[in-house]
């Protein structure tokens, strides 16, 4: 359900993805969120944090992940924090790029993320 309701919102947020939606689905033959969001979408925003030169779509994916951290449903929180927030981790510039766009909700998640990269949990 939750797979469900990630992708039909990122559609509609996103339509330009249609095209690797489905090439994703005849690929996989169903939708894998890790995949999709791991090589498809956390790759795109990569790029585009290391170019800077479209900051109002960095903006829109960034709400969109706002969105995603805010949701109820455990399966899109996952999405978001062992797939898009753990890459953009694995590299300091990139995240410390992608923080300046986190709003409140994503910018927690990524800290429990690299808190679990660290080994600095709180006690």
């Amino acid at each position: 359900m939750g797979s469900e309701i990630l992708i039909k919102q990122f559609l509609k947020e996103f339509p330009e993805f249609n095209g690797c939606y489905k090439e994703h689905l005849e690929f996989n033959q169903e939708f894998l969120g890790h995949v999709f969001f791991g090589d498809e979408i956390s790759t795109y925003v990569e790029n585009l944090l290391c170019q800077n030169n479209d900051i109002e779509q960095i903006v829109k994916f960034f709400s969109f992940f706002e969105w995603m951290a805010i949701q109820k449903n455990l399966y899109i929180n996952q999405v978001l924090s062992t797939t898009i927030l753990y890459n953009l981790g694995g590299n300091s510039d990139l995240l410390q790029k992608a923080e300046s766009y986190m709003k409140p909700h994503t910018k927690k998640l990524s800290k429990e993320i690299e808190a679990l990269h660290s080994g600095n949990l709180p006690l």
